[in-house]
């Protein structure tokens, strides 16, 4: 089995493991196996009230654990070098306030390092990618049980 950067990749049930995680329900709760440190940090509000953000990593990442299933898919936005440690966010095409986002990091693929956003679990639906400036740079739907792919450039 290949990952969605195209390198290995172990299935256990439901669960791909190929190592971030952010979810549609805590946007900025980070998982156990996060590996990003957390010595700077950047203070931030989406919600009105603050929250505080670990400096994006610099050293590629290897594995990213993926939870699709009958009702949530992921996303994977392939994106450049000068995009590496931007933000990029996403949110339900019919809900703009559910916003969630994660980092265009590098990633160790089969033929070498790749950019990309991975948002390894959202409910299934349309969302819209928010461009830098804050515009909508595309709409992508993100199906149930599958990895969508498209690009933040």
């Amino acid at each position: 089995m290949t990952d969605v950067l195209g390198g290995a990749a172990t299935h256990h049930g439901e669960h791909v493991h190929v190592d971030e995680h952010h979810s549609l329900q805590d946007p900025h709760a980070h998982g156990p196996d996060d590996n990003h440190d957390h010595d700077v940090h950047d203070v931030h509000a989406h919600d009105g009230h603050p929250h505080i953000e670990a400096t994006p990593p610099t050293v590629p990442s290897r594995a990213v654990v993926i939870n699709v299933g009958e009702h949530t898919g992921a996303l994977v936005l392939a994106s450049s070098a000068e995009r590496s440690g931007i933000e990029v966010e996403v949110h339900p095409v019919s809900r703009p306030g559910a916003r969630t986002h994660v980092w265009v990091l590098p990633r160790e693929a089969r033929d070498g390092v790749v950019y990309a956003a991975v948002f390894p679990s959202l409910a299934s639906g349309d969302y819209a990618i928010v461009d830098v400036d804050g515009s909508i740079a595309s709409v992508v739907s993100v199906p149930a049980n599958q990895v969508t792919h498209a690009t933040w450039m």
